[in-house]
């Protein structure tokens, strides 16, 4: 069988552009080949969603949490030299955030479950 050879730099490219507009099942379907062709290639992938409100401001009456969310007031961060850390959340919030508040992450590729607190979700790091 013939084999490709890309860049961390493309695989990463690559694996962003299959997952962009994909539906939560099919964004999970992906992760889950994705994870067994890093672990063949010895890559290690750390990934979170974050999400935040801004202070003062209103949601927008169409934000259904999880399932609707301003895409605004969302992103993922993905790290395949280390662990994501909060230091890591709290510069691209810097980026991409005003004043944001109620800041929650998950590891669900889909963004739909196990949003927790960024204070929980670190409790007990030392990160």
């Amino acid at each position: 069988m013939k084999t490709v050879t890309l860049t961390l730099e493309q695989y990463e490219a690559l694996s962003r552009l299959a997952r962009n507009g994909a539906t939560p099942d099919r964004v999970r379907e992906i992760d889950a080949f994705l994870v067994d062709v890093e672990k063949a290639n010895g890559v290690s992938r750390s990934f979170l969603w974050v999400q935040w409100q801004e202070a003062g401001q209103a949601l927008p009456p169409t934000a259904k949490f999880p399932e609707v969310w301003p895409p605004e007031l969302r992103m993922n961060i993905e790290r395949v030299d280390r662990a994501i850390s909060r230091a890591d959340i709290e510069k691209a919030l810097s980026s991409r955030a005003r004043r944001p508040v109620k800041v929650m992450v998950t590891v669900d590729p889909g963004a739909e479950l196990g949003w927790t607190p960024i204070d929980d979700f670190f409790k007990g790091w030392a990160v």
